[in-house]
């Protein structure tokens, strides 16, 4: 089985990819890596759709995978999800993609540029339908866009027109990209801060990428028990 890894940054994955075995000359953009006998490919695209859109991009045209995994951190909207939590992103959005309108940002949907279930829309939202009994983890809806949310306004703007569960800068690229080239493929992303007025003193990345590092792993053996890899 191979399984290629999206991730934003280094730091967000450094602690799960430090214990696998390196493959030789592994020079990127698509490093390579072995654990038991899963091969773990990794792209670190930058933050962002467009850098996103076309790393994934080239490295499906370079190696076939039975699975993408987008793995991180990410900024929650909801006082019930707490920092740490580990979750399974199913929707993305989106929500910098149209028309600015006075306080309001019109999607591309709204203004009719494109159909809102023209392939791979389903009513304006990309969907995952790759579902694993094993991945016990709470099922969230997300947003995409191009600017982390600090601002009081931007962030009621948000809540009011997507009612989002989390925000990423790089999940709906990944769910476009595969949905297009039909491969399987998961957004997993820990809780690093809440979604507010931004003040970084009340995140805790570490927490979150320790947190995202164990569940990782524990989402691996499950694949490796199923394959009766001891």
């Amino acid at each position: 089985m191979r399984i290629l890894f999206v991730g934003a940054t280094c730091f967000e994955l450094y602690q799960f990819f430090e214990s696998m075995k390196e493959e030789p000359d592994n020079r990127g953009p698509v490093f390579h890596y072995k654990w038991y006998d899963l091969d773990i490919d990794l792209i670190i695209t930058g933050l962002g759709t467009t850098f996103t859109t076309f790393f994934l991009t080239k490295a499906l045209s370079l190696y076939h995978y039975d699975l993408v995994i987008n793995a991180g951190i990410a900024g929650t909207f909801r006082d019930e999800i707490s920092i740490g939590t580990v979750v399974n992103v199913i929707s993305e959005q989106f929500c910098d993609f149209g028309i600015e309108e006075n306080d309001h940002i019109k999607t591309v949907f709204e203004a009719g540029f494109v159909n809102p279930d023209e392939f791979p829309f389903t009513d304006g939202k990309l969907i995952s339908k790759t579902m694993y009994d094993h991945l016990d983890l709470i099922d969230v809806q997300g947003i995409t866009g191009n600017v982390s949310h600090g601002c009081a306004e931007s962030i009621a703007r948000l809540k009011k027109d997507f009612d989002p569960d989390i925000e990423s800068m790089e999940g709906a690229a990944v769910f476009y990209v595969c949905l297009f080239e039909k491969i399987p493929f998961l957004e997993i992303r820990a809780i690093s801060n809440y979604v507010e007025v931004r003040d970084t003193t009340k995140w805790d990345i570490p927490t979150a990428i320790e947190n995202l590092t164990d569940e990782l792993f524990r989402f691996l053996r499950k694949f490796a028990h199923i394959k009766q890899i001891s």
